[in-house]
Formats: C-alpha cells, structure tokens, sequence
C-alpha cells in the first residue's frame, strides 16, 4: 500500500503547512486556486500549448530527453504568458513557506522556473530525481536550496499521470532509493496543489489513459545566489517586466544579491525605470 501525502484546506495556515513539509517534504494543499484563477490559467495557457508539440525540442543533453518524455509538452516563461500567474507567484503559503525554508541561507529568494507541464497518453513516468540535483556542485550536507509546487490545473489521477513523491526522502542519504512500497501518487482536484521541497524524491507519473491530457504547473524559488535553471531574462521580455509589481520584478532577477547579478555594479533594478 502506498503511504499517504497529508492534506491541508487552503484555508491552513503556512506555518501549519511549513511543518508538515519539516516533516514529509511534502503535503497537497487543496483548492488553493480560487475558480476564476483556475479557468483564466487554462484559458491564457490554452494558445500556447496549441502551438507546441510534445517533446523536449532544444535538449542540452541526450539524457534530458527521455528524462522530459516523448508525449509531454513543457512551456516556460510563464510570467509574460499569463497574468494570472504573476498572482500565483505571490500566494502567501508559497512565499511564506520560501521565507521560512529559503531565508536562513540567502538575503532573498529568487524565481527558479515556471513551467506548464501537460502529460499526454500513452507517457511513461519520468525518472524519480531530487530537484535540487540541477546544483550538484553545492557541497554537501545542502542547506535547504528550493521550495517548489505542482499546481493541478486538471484532475491529477494515478491513471493520468499524476505527480510521484517519497514523503520523507528530504531526510534521506543521497544514494537511497525509494522502494514502491515508499512512493505516493499526487492524486488531487483540479485547483489543488502539491507543495515540496528540492531535497524531496519524486517525478511525474505514468499517463495510461487513451484519451486524458494531464495539465500541471510547477513552480519553484531558490536561494538568491544560485544560478536559476530558466533563464528569465529570455523568457521573459524586458518590457513586460517594467509594468510588473516591484515583487515580482525583484523575484525575476532585477534585484542584486548583494555583488551577484548587478549591471554597472550596482542594481539592475535602473534598467526597469
């Protein structure tokens, strides 16, 4: 029998669902988006996903490509996608948990990537990895360097692929590998979503449906002196940012961490006025 991931109501406090994530590495919180919030992300997601077919298609590496899936289509840049998101980018259990877990280690967090993962039929489950394994160079024992979440922004279901997670890999020796027994699936409504720590073990789940697409979006922050794994200054238009909120501004990279990342040496936040 697979362990169970704890749930909270979007109405629990982040301190309550900080300690849960102390605990397992990971807890669902449920009905987190509000319906609108829920429906316009779709909608503003929707004709970008038309235009994209499945598959990782600027692979860095060979491996990354089965390790992305041949029938998932991933989209980036998400903040000058949708609006919407920018208003998912500052829920308060999202940044108060980055505030509680990221702080100790850094001056600030900043946005790490955002990414619109839709599972087809027929994908099969991604590898279980560590998230924050994108930064092996960091020595260990790792200060805690990510708090991350999967948004369902449809039904999540074993059959469709929903989200793997091992509650209380963060806890673990690097090496050990989760049993079957040890994995949880992320089952969850269309709304709710799955709160976890870089250091916990998990991977997207199989889709074995014919006809189901599973639509998730993930986002995470990092310690402010680590290099993010999506390049916002790409992804996301310099004059898109400008009439950003300042957090948001801030969270994209425009905020120095004291000498990293300035222009002229000093803030890159001249470059937004």
């Amino acid at each position: 029998m697979s362990p169970a991931i704890e749930r909270l109501t979007s109405t629990a406090s982040s301190r309550q669902l900080c300690e849960i994530l102390e605990r397992d590495g990971a807890v669902i919180v449920e009905n987190i988006l509000k319906p609108k919030q829920l429906a316009n992300l779709n909608s503003e997601f929707d004709r970008f996903v038309s235009k994209v077919e499945a598959g990782l298609r600027n692979p860095t590496t060979e491996e990354m490509i089965e390790f992305y899936g041949h029938s998932t289509i991933r989209i980036d840049g998400l903040p000058a996608k949708s609006k919407t998101f920018l208003e998912i980018m500052l829920l308060p259990q999202l940044c108060e948990s980055a505030d509680h877990f990221l702080l100790p280690n850094c001056d600030d967090y900043i946005f790490n990537t955002g990414q619109l993962i839709q599972i087809g039929p027929g994908e099969s489950s991604q590898e279980l990895h560590r998230d924050e394994s994108a930064w092996a160079e960091v020595p260990s024992p790792k200060p805690q360097l990510e708090v991350e979440a999967m948004f369902a922004l449809t039904d999540f279901t074993s059959a469709n692929g929903a989200t793997q997670v091992v509650p209380g890999s963060h806890k673990w020796r690097k090496n050990r590998k989760a049993k079957p027994k040890e994995i949880a699936r992320a089952e969850m409504k269309a709304g709710s979503a799955l709160f976890y720590l870089g250091s916990a073990i998990h991977g997207g789940g199989a889709n074995q449906t014919t006809d189901e697409q599973r639509r998730g979006m993930f986002l995470g922050y990092v310690v402010g002196w680590l290099r993010t794994e999506e390049n916002t200054f790409l992804t996301v238009p310099i004059d898109k940012v400008r009439s950003m909120p300042l957090r948001i501004q801030e969270l994209l990279g425009y905020k120095a961490h004291r000498a990293i990342g300035v222009v002229d040496v000093g803030s890159p936040m001249a470059l937004l006025n």
